[in-house]
């Protein structure tokens, strides 16, 4: 062989092993890469967040007992109290009667105009000596029956008192545990647990509409002294509990045009789907009750992923 052939030889195999590295350097870079999780059994929990305001525990509250007008409020969220002392005057009005026309009367009273509509005046009084630790309705507003008014409490202790909403209340039970967060608290979370839930419903104004509620009390534990009556907390009581629940987040479940549920799994380097079976929505992801098992590796975003095509594991987001 000569010289100059040997050179051209040499030249075109070197150039073939270029372009065979550069094709496989091309093929890995073109291969997605994704991130992923293994598949662990883990214990959940269902849970029910509810806004309401911290009291001081034995707390009784005043409701009004007919529609009216709330002429005077004399109280205010501080105040000690005897048993038996006012606390707050309703001009009531007849049944039937609406808001609007309710307070164009009541304001040709005070006019001193002649307001027939208008029934005897209602005084609301405490029920015990305590501290009044919250007051709900304002001079001149509109009240309805079985509105409470104001809460008088009694005890030294700390509970949180909650409205929830009729479509809600079934899934609580006395004896419930919750987490308690706010505001005025914002550094500290206390624990307590549902000590009661009103036997009778009663309607509030929710903006411009009218919604049914149930009152529920929860006990605060071991308060400290960064939380005090009168502050707005949420409760996050836990309604349901189960042990070891496979979980996939909800970046990795998707639904086909047929609305069947898949996920992706990690098999030998390629995405492989499995249809999969949803139970119920937790805050972390849905419960998985067939298709998948613990140990599985589950692929992120399916809808970017095809059946059978390779990938590349990219970032761990942990266990499921």
């Amino acid at each position: 062989m000569t010289l100059n052939k040997y050179v051209v030889l040499s030249s075109l195999s070197l150039a073939a092993a270029i372009s065979v590295f550069s094709a496989g350097k091309w093929y890995q870079a073109s291969i997605p890469h994704v991130a992923y999780l293994q598949v662990a059994a883990v214990p959940a929990e269902d849970f029910l967040s509810c806004m309401g305001r911290v009291e001081r525990t034995g707390a009784s509250s005043v409701t009004v007992e007919q529609t009216g007008i709330a002429a005077s409020v004399s109280v205010e969220p501080g105040d000690k109290v005897e048993k038996g002392e006012t606390l707050a005057e309703i001009q009531m009005a007849p049944q039937g009667i609406s808001e609007q026309d309710a307070v164009k009367t009541y304001s040709a009273f005070l006019n001193g105009q002649n307001a027939d509509e208008l029934l005897e005046t209602q005084k609301l009084t405490s029920p015990i000596d305590g501290t009044v630790t919250s007051v709900s309705i304002e001079p001149e507003s509109y009240v309805r029956t079985g509105q409470t008014a104001v809460v008088i409490s009694s005890g030294d202790g700390l509970q949180l008192r909650l409205t929830v909403g009729e479509s809600q209340i079934a899934a609580l039970k006395t004896g419930q545990k919750a987490e308690i967060t706010g505001t005025g608290f914002r550094d500290s979370v206390y624990y307590g647990t549902v000590t009661e839930i009103a036997e009778e419903a009663t309607q509030t104004l929710s903006g411009t509409s009218q919604e049914t509620v149930v009152e529920v009390v929860v006990s605060v534990e071991d308060p400290g002294q960064d939380i005090k009556p009168g502050f707005s907390a949420t409760a996050r009581i836990i309604t349901e509990e189960k042990e070891n629940v496979l979980i996939a987040p909800y970046e990795t479940v998707g639904a086909d045009e047929n609305g069947t549920e898949y996920v992706f799994l990690y098999r030998g380097g390629k995405a492989v789907r499995a249809d999969v079976a949803t139970g119920e929505e937790y805050e972390n992801g849905f419960e998985i009750l067939s298709g998948i098992q613990e140990g599985d590796i589950l692929l992120y975003h399916p809808d970017q992923l095809t059946d059978g095509s390779r990938v590349i594991l990219d970032e761990k987001a942990g266990e499921a």
